[in-house]
């Protein structure tokens, strides 16, 4: 009986520790789980935190480049405007032998480009015709521009609907990451052509550029991204995360796509999912 009573006592001391030290591992489970979890919670917070003051500081930036925009087209081209008008009215009243004729023609004509200089400059800062007609004939208009600096043909397709109905904040700066990564590709690819496709599909808009020049890969956009100086990659990466969107780089045999999707809601016309193909003239 006591060999048994020894038996049950160490039995029974065993059970007693498996048992304080599962009831341990539990409570060290239950501690871990939670601290992982407030871990997680706390990104959360801090990447939510990032994101209002990334988006506070986009947003001031815009305020400002609209604030220039405005002043240098109203204020700036009023005064030359006005030096123009005057000019203009002192060549009137000279006879053509005047020996100041030719240098009032002169700075008429500095004039005239300096005028052509701030509007371009006032309207690529603030982005009027995107905010009055929409994206659809933004873009049309971005490759009708692109076209003439390039000489050659582009084209601009569409398999959405033209009630396309989107955030002004998504359109814009879907709009400006559009703008920004053509303004490279004309910068740094020297392509011959570059082809843009806008398609809607599983609740995203998504941008689908082509080209023929030198294409980088998803890798080298990357490595850009975080060892590059270029402030265009970084004001691209800003406004994607605003906008909860995503840039993914294709390299081809000749030439890449570059393809720019981002979530949203909006609405289409029923019965109008045929690709509309707008040409460029």
């Amino acid at each position: 009986m006591e060999i048994s009573s020894e038996i049950i006592l160490v039995v029974s001391g065993i059970l007693f520790a498996v048992a304080l030290g599962m009831s341990v591992i539990q409570m060290f489970i239950l501690f871990r789980s939670k601290a992982t979890l407030m871990r997680i919670k706390f990104e959360i917070q801090l990447k939510n935190k990032e994101l209002e003051m990334m988006n506070a500081v986009v947003q001031a930036q815009e305020t400002e480049r609209t604030n220039i925009a405005r002043n240098l087209h109203d204020e700036v081209g009023a005064i030359l405007a006005m030096a123009q008008r005057n000019l203009s009215v002192s060549l009137d009243k000279m006879t053509g032998d005047d020996v100041l004729r030719d240098d009032i023609e002169f700075t008429l004509d500095v004039l005239d480009q300096s005028v052509d200089k701030i509007r371009a400059i006032s309207h690529g800062m603030l982005p009027h015709f995107l905010v009055k007609f929409g994206l659809l004939k933004a873009l049309q208009r971005l490759m009708e521009q692109t076209e003439k600096s390039l000489g050659n043909s582009c084209s601009f397709n569409s398999s959405v609907s033209e009630d396309l109905s989107l955030e002004q904040r998504q359109e814009i700066h879907f709009y400006c990451i559009a703008t920004e990564l053509i303004n490279n590709l004309m910068k740094h690819a020297r392509p011959q052509f570059i082809n843009l496709k806008l398609d809607a599909r599983e609740n995203h808009l998504i941008l689908h550029i082509q080209h023929d020049g030198v294409a980088i890969s998803q890798a080298d956009y990357e490595y850009l991204l975080h060892h590059g100086n270029g402030m265009g990659l970084e004001s691209i990466s800003h406004r994607l995360r605003i906008i909860t969107g995503e840039l993914q780089y294709q390299r081809q045999t000749k030439g890449g796509t570059i393809e720019i999707s981002m979530p949203l809601k909006m609405k289409i016309a029923p019965n109008n999912h045929e690709e509309i193909s707008i040409p460029l003239t």
